[in-house]
């Protein structure tokens, strides 16, 4: 859900536009949003923070006429999922122990990590079977639970591997100021939005791009592709949406990326390597917006902003489609706004 500033930054934009001072300058636009689902991201910001972020407490939300859509248009063949997802939604499953702030998960939809592997995964995986998981994911709270998947899942692909290591320095004019940053330590860093610096491929394996390579050809942060050949500068993947169909390979280069993580690092960071880090599990929040044939939920932690569970549970379709591995403990779920 986008923050209240982009609100008004296209407020403004479309009043110099239409040099009008009505809202968002006299035109019409159509927003479409689901408070149920994941709340704006506040860096460390605090529950009101978050809250205080989100549309619904901008100043223009008085002048917006709002409709409600009532069917789960995903979900259309399975209406006790459907019914069960609005009540996770909206906060009204039956909390354990009177805790508010957790929800029962019913016991079909839980199993253990290695049964969530295998529900998701089948054990021989390669570029000839693209189609038995390339619209399957598992998805976890965290980037570590996340690469901790990715590493297991990783070991099933049979195919050619190749380890490529990243060229890491620090972005400053003062030359003592790099020193006091050891090639060995910028090496251990893993940031977020950042591609690991030892990156292990195989071919057949599933990476998502961690940045616009070329965007009208779908090549978009946030994309997934199958690696189709490995190469000593490069390697060759195509869209894994359209893995089966017989399109043009790819050519994924090396390129400098640069993170400073405001409070995270006390210094500006390059790390020359490929924009792609493996993806047979990716982040709740990252999954937003997409459809999937089977997820697996692994939460070893609870989640720990508003919707993600809601978030995560509707991405399939049906009840069947789903699995949550390695509940130690009841899962925070948010109240609405």
């Amino acid at each position: 859900m986008s923050p209240g500033l982009q609100l008004t930054v296209v407020d403004r934009l479309l009043k110099d536009i239409m040099q009008s001072e009505l809202p968002f300058g006299g035109t019409t636009v159509l927003f479409a949003g689901d408070f149920r689902q994941i709340l704006p991201v506040v860096r460390r910001g605090t529950r009101a923070a978050i809250v205080a972020a989100s549309i619904r407490h901008h100043h223009l939300w008085d002048v917006f006429e709002r409709f409600s859509l009532t069917q789960n248009m995903r979900a259309n063949n399975d209406e006790d999922f459907a019914a069960w997802l609005l009540q996770l939604g909206n906060g009204q499953l039956p909390a354990v122990d009177g805790n508010v702030n957790t929800v029962k998960i019913p016991r079909n939809m839980v199993c253990d990590i290695a049964n969530l592997i295998d529900f998701v995964y089948p054990q021989q995986m390669s570029l000839a079977n693209i189609d038995d998981f390339a619209r399957k994911i598992i998805l976890c709270p965290r980037n570590e639970d996340c690469r901790q998947v990715n590493r297991t899942v990783l070991q099933r692909v049979t195919g050619a591997a190749r380890t490529y290591t990243a060229i890491d320095t620090v972005v400053a004019d003062d030359v003592d100021e790099i020193a006091n940053y050891p090639t060995e330590f910028l090496n251990s860093l893993e940031p977020d939005g950042l591609p690991p610096y030892r990156l292990t491929l195989v071919v057949g394996s599933v990476v998502m791009l961690l940045r616009n390579h070329d965007p009208k050809i779908r090549l978009c942060n946030g994309t997934r592709l199958v690696v189709t050949e490995l190469r000593r500068n490069n390697f060759k993947a195509r869209l894994l949406a359209d893995a089966g169909e017989g399109q043009d390979d790819i050519v994924i280069p090396r390129i400098p990326l640069s993170f400073s993580g405001d409070d995270d690092l006390p210094f500006t960071m390059r790390r020359v390597q490929f924009p792609v880090r493996l993806s047979f599990a990716m982040t709740i929040n990252k999954s937003q917006g997409q459809t999937f044939d089977r997820v697996g939920l692994f939460l070893p932690s609870p989640v720990f902003t508003h919707g993600q569970l809601y978030v995560a549970f509707s991405r399939v379709r049906a009840s069947e489609s789903i699995k949550a591995g390695d509940v130690a403990t009841p899962f925070n779920l948010s109240q609405g706004i």
